[in-house]
């Protein structure tokens, strides 16, 4: 399949509107197109896994996180999430006695929180869904996100980019009429047939006693 490249966008963008513009130039149009598309729908699927530590109450979500799916431990099944309150009232009055192995969690202000409060080191892996970070660390090196497309989109997107990206060029150089043509195409036509790719994760309920 097809990679999509910046070098690819600008020379699209340059042949239809007739143009002759520079990485410099497009980059932040670029950046505004994919950041727009990762926050339309659950088009970004990652996952990272963390380990956990004996008595650790709670861990850092990713930095590119949008909206958690699920949480595995180890080959487990996948833990229950609760509310913040279900966490607070389960850990009341918690002591190491009552630490094990996690079936369930609670998210709140950039963190989830495991219950029972981790008893050993488990591999923890998150499913998520993700935004277009600017930039992030790969292997330890910082990556532009728009030298590194292919990480976020396959060329199923193609379209969906390349007339985002002159919605915001045209807007940004004051081609309104032009704007609003390449906004509509991209709402209206491009956009709807990637939603309905979506998988859309089926959810079912459960009871744990948690306390």
């Amino acid at each position: 399949m097809a990679e999509i490249t910046k070098e690819e966008i600008l020379a699209h963008v340059n042949k239809e509107l007739n143009r002759s513009e520079t990485d410099d130039t497009m980059a932040e149009y670029i950046l505004s197109a994919m950041k727009d598309i990762s926050m339309r729908d659950l088009f970004i699927w990652f996952e990272t896994t963390v380990p956990t530590t004996v008595g650790g109450t709670y861990y850092s979500l990713p930095t590119d996180y949008k909206k958690l799916m699920s949480i595995k431990i180890d080959d487990n099944d996948p833990l229950e999430k609760i509310t913040w309150r279900e966490y607070q009232l389960a850990i009341a009055d918690q002591t190491s006695a009552n630490y094990g192995l996690p079936y369930s969690f609670a998210i709140h202000g950039g963190f989830w929180y495991p219950y029972p409060t981790p008893d050993a080191i488990y591999t923890a892996t998150l499913f998520y869904n993700a935004f277009v970070p600017e930039l992030e660390s790969i292997d330890g090196s910082d990556v532009y996100a728009i030298d590194n497309i292919d990480r976020y989109y396959s060329d199923i997107y193609r379209d969906a980019l390349y007339t985002k990206v002159k919605a915001n060029y045209c807007r940004g150089i004051g081609w309104s009429d032009k704007a609003n043509e390449y906004e509509t195409l991209y709402l209206k036509i491009f956009l709807p047939p990637l939603k309905d790719l979506v998988e859309r994760e089926q959810r079912s309920s459960g009871y744990h006693d948690l306390w």
